[in-house]
């Protein structure tokens, strides 16, 4: 605040400049400035009421809080924090959750967040869905602005609201579609096609589809993490395509891949050509994230369904269940933590519905078995 005098060449006059800035939200601030008052004390009156007048917009504007992009980078800062004891978040996973809202809700960020209502909240989820992500994919997005408004409410970063604005609202989706899924002799197909084009991802699809290991930890498998011997491959670490940084599974513990003969035999394949410590080629486009892109492509050359890079790993765990094997004993191979995971991959090999229809015998036999039916009923 400010009283200044003003010596004009036949007259003397007064300006007040006044300024107020929130203590608790800095964003929030109010000036106003008035000249050519003709006395001192008529300036200190208007100081006072402009004090007074700008106090209460800030006092009203404190009311509304802070905007959502505000909220979303406080919340950031504060759980990236080693004084955050509530719980540890990855800086790569920080860093996901507010590329995500960003992209996501994009037009609540300069928003004040006590005002995102319900309605908005349905309006970003219909955009997830017009988009066709999935269904886990549109919880997440949820999940996460849930998250984010509760912490906000109960460290009374929002004021004026009790819940988040997607709170209660449920997931639609379209269609529950069938995800694509290459079947054994298309995955032989893919295989053959690619060694015999000398393919440069022949060893880095034939790894995937026989360890059902993910991208990272493909990416970051090493001939120290492979014991012929014991007949083991030893998961343990995951590559950060975002950050370049090797980190751990995804799981956050280590699991164990049994080595079959024909997967020892593509080890030693690579051995013989192999200087790296690395098991695969540091592939540069690999590096740059276009692994889907390069395997899409193909399988479209060659007459196949355009899989995800992922769908690999699912077409490793659904060959398992489907050959007989125990799906917990796949469950551990692939390093799922919970059922929920597994159930997917049992519905995709069909494990779950296979043979509950044997029992029904409906069609008449030799012998007539609408005869013993009436027979029952007599």
């Amino acid at each position: 605040m400010a009283i200044t005098k003003v010596m004009d060449k036949t007259e003397i006059n007064y300006s007040v400049y006044v300024n107020i800035r929130s203590n608790v939200m800095p964003h929030i601030r109010f000036q106003k400035r008035i000249n050519g008052l003709l006395t001192k004390a008529e300036a200190k009156r208007k100081e006072r009421k402009l004090i007074q007048q700008l106090s209460q917009r800030v006092a009203h504007a404190e009311g509304h809080g802070l905007t959502w992009r505000m909220i979303v980078s406080k919340w950031a800062a504060t759980v990236a924090s080693s004084s955050y004891l509530e719980k540890s978040y990855n800086p790569s996973t920080i860093k996901d959750y507010v590329s995500m809202l960003h992209r996501w809700t994009k037009v609540w960020l300069d928003k004040p967040a006590s005002e995102i209502t319900r309605g908005d909240g349905r309006e970003v989820l219909n955009l997830i869905i017009d988009k066709g992500r999935s269904k886990a994919f549109q919880k997440r997005v949820k999940n996460t602005i849930n998250m984010i408004f509760n912490w906000a409410i109960e460290e009374k970063v929002i004021r004026g609201i009790h819940n988040s604005p997607v709170y209660g609202l449920k997931i639609t989706i379209k269609q529950d579609k069938r995800p694509e899924i290459l079947k054994t002799d298309e995955i032989r197909k893919l295989l053959y096609e690619a060694k015999e084009r000398k393919h440069g991802w022949y060893f880095i699809w034939a790894m995937a589809l026989m360890t059902g290991m993910r991208n990272g930890e493909l990416y970051s498998l090493r001939w120290e993490d492979v014991d012929f011997d014991g007949g083991i491959i030893k998961v343990e670490r995951s590559y950060n395509f975002k950050t370049g940084e090797f980190k751990d599974t995804k799981a956050g513990n280590w699991r164990s891949v049994p080595i079959s003969s024909e997967l020892k035999s593509l080890f030693l394949e690579i051995k013989n050509t192999s200087k790296s410590e690395f098991v695969l080629s540091r592939i540069h486009i690999w590096k740059n994230g276009e692994q889907a892109k390069i395997l899409k492509f193909f399988c479209r050359s060659i007459g196949l369904p355009e899989i995800r890079f992922h769908t690999l790993r699912a077409c490793f765990a659904t060959q398992l269940i489907g050959s007989g094997v125990e799906p917990v004993k796949v469950m551990k191979i692939c390093g799922w933590k919970d059922l929920k995971t597994l159930s997917v991959y049992l519905r995709l090999a069909g494990i779950e519905e296979k043979g509950v229809t044997e029992g029904l015998n409906f069609l008449p036999t030799e012998k007539g078995n609408v005869c013993s039916i009436n027979s029952k009923r007599s």
